[in-house]
């Protein structure tokens, strides 16, 4: 009788560890790289030189026709000696990449508890090597020290397009949501209304920003207006951004570089994940602890928000009140809704498209998994 009820268990152990792997597989079910390499041939390459290149995962059932798009993040380079650093490691180069990537959770997350509007979706991840947020056009190849820079992000975002359009099945899309974090969140600025007018007009189209709307602020230390016009002039961007802000700024073009300038000319529907205190940005930004600063920088950001992208009824926004950049996907809670769960509501037309979180710095933040918890406590 012992015999029998080990073994019962034994196989109701081995069964269970089974389905986890059988499972686990399904999670992790890896996205295939695509190197750029013609494309290369044509000038679009990373800062080294070396072909640009993307991740996807095809969509299934429901989902495959419908697209998420991720442009990655990781910051710019301000200088020549940067971008020369920068080239030598894996945000300037693909050389050390591999054949395939396993993408998963938030976002790219295949359970439907997670990610309810996109777990089935056709997942892109768009390698950022070119240190402007794939904004760059520059045909001079700059020889510095010994090496060859590469300023192309933009003609690299082309290539992907047109290699997805024609080879993935990006020309049969039904729906796009385009995404991306930190700098690959202000891609998504940049670049949403480029998308929008690149794929067939049938196409719903979208934006996700998620931490990408930096505010134009100039700290005497870390001066990051100074350094992104530089970007901007170094890397040729004027190409590589929004059409409408670059006419509406001549003159200044360099705005264009800037989420906050170029929000007010999205005409493409956009539904930001944003910190009011990102943490990203009252360290290299803002370049301050005092609380005092950084509530007046939260209420500059809530005040660019509802003036530069809410006065346009079709957009909405998770602007929460914790102190992080980036991720957090499921984790906040708004009105009792989860990030996951308002841009479900949002992408679908039910119920509100504006959650805020409104809270004073510094909050105590707990995050939650359940969509049913209350808001934020501070």
């Amino acid at each position: 009788y012992q015999r029998r009820v080990r073994g019962t268990k034994m196989q109701a152990l081995l069964t269970l560890l089974i389905i986890c792997f059988l499972a686990s597989l399904c999670l992790s079910q890896p996205s295939t790289g695509y190197f750029l390499t013609q494309a290369a041939q044509n000038g679009a390459r990373c800062l080294d030189g070396t072909p640009g290149l993307y991740y996807h995962r095809a969509g299934t059932g429901t989902g495959a026709n419908k697209w998420y798009i991720h442009h990655e993040g990781g910051g710019w380079c301000y200088n020549i000696d940067d971008c020369l650093g920068r080239s030598e490691g894996y945000l300037g180069s693909s050389k050390g990449d591999p054949a395939s990537r396993v993408f998963q959770g938030g976002y790219f997350s295949t359970d439907p508890a997670i990610n309810p509007q996109m777990y089935n979706w056709n997942s892109v991840f768009l390698r950022y090597c070119d240190g402007a947020s794939f904004s760059g056009d520059n045909s001079t190849v700059t020889t510095y020290k010994g090496h060859q820079l590469y300023f192309r992000g933009f003609r690299i975002l082309q290539a992907a397009f047109n290699d997805l359009l024609t080879n993935r099945g990006l020309n049969k899309a039904t729906d796009v949501v385009v995404s991306g974090c930190s700098a690959g969140g202000l891609a998504t600025y940049l670049h949403l209304d480029w998308w929008r007018k690149s794929l067939p007009s049938s196409a719903k189209v979208v934006g996700l920003p998620d931490s990408g709307f930096f505010l134009d602020y100039e700290s005497p230390i870390k001066q990051y207006h100074s350094n992104m016009v530089w970007v901007f002039t170094q890397q040729n961007s004027t190409s590589g951004v929004n059409d409408d802000c670059i006419r509406a700024n001549v003159g200044k073009e360099y705005l264009c570089i800037f989420a906050q300038h170029v929000s007010p000319y999205i005409q493409t529907p956009i539904f930001p994940l944003q910190s009011e205190y990102d943490s990203w940005q009252t360290s290299e930004d803002l370049d301050s602890t005092s609380v005092q600063a950084i509530n007046e920088w939260g209420r500059t950001m809530t005040d660019l928000v509802k003036t530069n992208l809410l006065k346009k009824s079709q957009n909405g926004i998770f602007l929460d009140s914790c102190h992080h950049h980036c991720g957090e996907w499921g984790n906040i809670v708004i009105d009792g809704k989860n990030q996951a769960r308002a841009f479900e509501d949002f992408y679908n037309g039910v119920g509100q498209k504006v959650f805020m979180q409104d809270k004073v710095y510094p909050c105590t933040c707990l995050l939650y998994t359940s969509d049913a918890a209350d808001d934020l406590l501070c």
